[in-house]
Formats: structure tokens, sequence, C-alpha cells
């Protein structure tokens, strides 16, 4: 998800209200500059007491821009102090106040103003409604941000990803993400708050478009100049991948899929880095997703071949590694046959995720390399390794098999 900074409105309000009227009588515009002060300061309560009494005396006479920036600034001082409900509420405020009171402003440039304040609102409360889960709702704002602002690249970015990974519509993704790009890549127009490292956005953008379009392998592709003219997705996805290295030749998640998407056989392996953070990102969500949606039954499939191997009489395992372990799926098919279970997994965030999941599962939870663990840390001292499609992520499994090799003791077990 991209995020802007916390104080991205504060900044936005603080140049239309510089100049402050004077007077004994403090009106909704101090406030709000006292406000806008205090939340600069990281002084939350003090920025909310002020909005919120900036709010509490406007009235028909004063600007619609000051009403917005009061909620939307409000909002931010919520969001900052981790309270989402009045977070949530004020945004939402905001948005109110705009489509109640625009059509009665006259002055262009006013409207325009309102109408930037108003989409920096939309943006943060579709950041809040992603955090809570609530993705329609969260589509709704960052469309609705991108609508008032027209070169708000990040709404459209963030819809693509509300879209691709929680809603599964990713022709509208891909559509989202290729607005978002040409926005960052026009010369004439300046985007809405510019990236501070565009190579770095741009190569995501384009993964992400690269991701889109080999989600599916059945669709028919075309290119927009000429929309008859069917084109080899795979070829099309590569070609995002490709692009995404050339503005960050780091972008492992990239290289991973050029790899995969053009059959290279000189990629041995997908790399650590790409490994570590596709689970930790997926850590959370990775048992419901595979268990609850995608019906995945793999490790029970695997216990089951291992008692027939046995015919239905496994004896005790010392010591059992659990190659790949995730949330403890498959250690918990193994962990009545292992004396010591051992879980090894190159993602620190899942490995939380399992011992949140199933706290006395096991003895030791490792993060780190297989071959490494295998090679060095318990070199012929394993009796049992099982591992549940962890071992998809070699291409060249020699390396591995050589690795386990010297793990194993003389007579060890292999189940994968």
């Amino acid at each position: 998800m991209i995020r802007s900074t916390t104080l991205a409105v504060v900044t936005v309000v603080w140049v239309i209200l510089a100049a402050v009227t004077c007077g004994t009588q403090q009106g909704p515009d101090e406030f709000l500059a006292q406000g806008d002060s205090a939340l600069a300061q990281g002084s939350l309560d003090q920025a909310i007491d002020h909005y919120k009494k900036g709010i509490a005396i406007v009235t028909e006479e004063d600007s619609l821009e000051t009403e917005i920036s009061l909620h939307t600034n409000l909002a931010t001082a919520y969001s900052s102090n981790d309270n989402v409900k009045d977070s949530v509420k004020s945004y939402e405020n905001a948005l109110k106040v705009y489509k109640k009171n625009i059509d009665d402003i006259v002055d262009q440039d006013i409207q325009q103003s309102c109408k930037l304040i108003t989409a920096q609102s939309a943006f943060f409360l579709g950041m809040e409604y992603q955090d809570l889960k609530q993705s329609h709702d969260a589509a709704d704002a960052y469309q609705y941000a991108h609508t008032l602002d027209p070169q708000h690249w990040a709404s459209l970015a963030n819809l693509g990803s509300v879209l691709h990974d929680e809603l599964n519509q990713h022709a509208k993704a891909l559509e989202a993400y290729n607005k978002a790009y040409t926005i960052l890549t026009n010369t004439e127009k300046e985007p809405t708050d510019p990236p501070e490292q565009p190579k770095f956005v741009l190569s995501q953008l384009q993964y992400r478009i690269g991701l889109c379009i080999a989600h599916d392998a059945t669709r028919k592709c075309a290119l927009d100049d000429n929309p008859d003219q069917a084109v080899d997705c795979n070829e099309m996805a590569a070609h995002a991948f490709s692009l995404a290295l050339q503005f960050d030749p780091d972008n492992e998640n990239a290289k991973h899929m050029l790899a995969t998407t053009t059959a290279d056989a000189t990629m041995k392996r997908a790399s650590n880095k790409y490994v570590k953070d596709l689970f930790d990102d997926y850590a959370q969500n990775f048992e419901h997703s595979l268990v609850d949606e995608l019906q995945y039954t793999g490790f029970e499939r695997l216990r089951r071949g291992f008692d027939r191997a046995f015919d239905g009489n496994p004896p005790q395992f010392s010591k059992v590694i659990d190659a790949g372990c995730g949330t403890g799926l498959v250690g918990e098919q193994f962990r009545n046959v292992s004396e010591t279970l051992v879980g090894v997994d190159l993602s620190e965030a899942i490995l939380m995720e399992a011992q949140k999941a199933r706290p006395k599962l096991y003895n030791e939870l490792v993060a780190a390399d297989l071959i490494d663990v295998f090679e060095q840390r318990h070199a012929q001292s394993i009796d049992l390794i099982v591992a549940a499609d962890s071992y998809i992520y070699f291409g060249d499994l020699d390396p591995l098999f050589a690795a386990m090799q010297v793990g194993l003791v003389e007579g060890g077990y292999l189940a994968f």
C-alpha cells in the first residue's frame, strides 16, 4: 500500500490559510492554524482540541476550505493517535461537508482547492478502510480521490492493490496501475505528491502490472493502440517485469517473475529475498488463504503417504526438521513422531504466526536458509526432514539434495 506522510494534508492547508485574521475572538481559521501547529509538533491531544473547537463554531460565512480542512486534519490527528474509529468518522465528515457545499462555490480557484483537500481526505480514508479490511469501502474511497484529483497517482496505486490483492478484480487492477504509471511518466503535468524515489515506485507498478497480466493464462491480451491484434499475455507480462528491472535492478520479485514467465533455466532458485518478502507480506493471511479459501490439504496427504510407507506404524525420530515450516500445518502432522521438532523458514513474520497459532508445537524455530541449516547448523544430526511445497522455490534441486545428505544421519529419511 502506498502511504504518503500523514502531514501532507496539513501542508496543503497551511499554504491556503497562511494569513490569519487578527482579533481577540478566535474563529475557525485561528483554531485550524493552532491545530496545525500542534499537530506538526506532535502534540496530538492539543491539535484535536483546537480542531474540534474550530468545527464547533463554523458558520455558513466561513470558508469551505477551512471547514473541510478542520475535519481532514482532525482525522489525521486521530489517526496519528491510533484512534481509527474517530479518524474514519472525521474523514467521512470531510467528504460530507464537501459534497453538501461544493455546488454553492462560484470561484473556480476555491473549488479546485476544496477538491484537492477532499481528495487527500478520501485517500487517507481509503488507507484507514484498507487497514480495517473494508476492501470495497477502500476501493470506493481511492476511486473518489482520483475522481477529485486526476493527478493523484497514489490513490490509483492503492486502488490497484485493493483490487488485485483483496478483491481478485485483476483487470480493473491492471487499469488502475497503468493509470498511476502514466501519471508518473507524463512530463507535461506534475503528479500530486510525487514520490521521493520515482524509479522504485515505477518498478513496483510495472511489477504489479505484470502480475495482473500473468494472473490468468487463458485471457486474451492486446495493446491499447491495436486492440484487435492478439498478443501473447506471457510476452506482455515479461515485458512489464523487464521494465520493472530497468527501473530497479534490485527488484527481486520482478527477477523471479521474469524468470518464471520466460522459463529462464539459468535461474537456479528463487532468491532468499524474494521468498522472505513474499511470506512476510503474506504471513497474517497465509493459513486462511491456503486452507480456507484454496482448500489446501497437502500437509494431510503428506502424512498419509508417510504412514503408508511404514505400513501404518512409523517409528519415533530423534530430530525432525520441518523445512519451510510456515505456520506449522506440516509440523502439526508430524509432532507425534518427533522427539525434537525444528521449524525452519526464511520469513521471521511467518514464524511469529506459527508461534501464535501453535505455541507449543516446535522445540525450536529458526529463520534461516535451508541449505545453511542442513550443511552447518544440523550437519549429520537429522533423522527426518519433512517438506510440503517449500521446494518449489528451488529450480535446481541438486544443491538442496546435496545439503540434505550432509544434514541427515546415516539411514535418515526425507518426506516431501
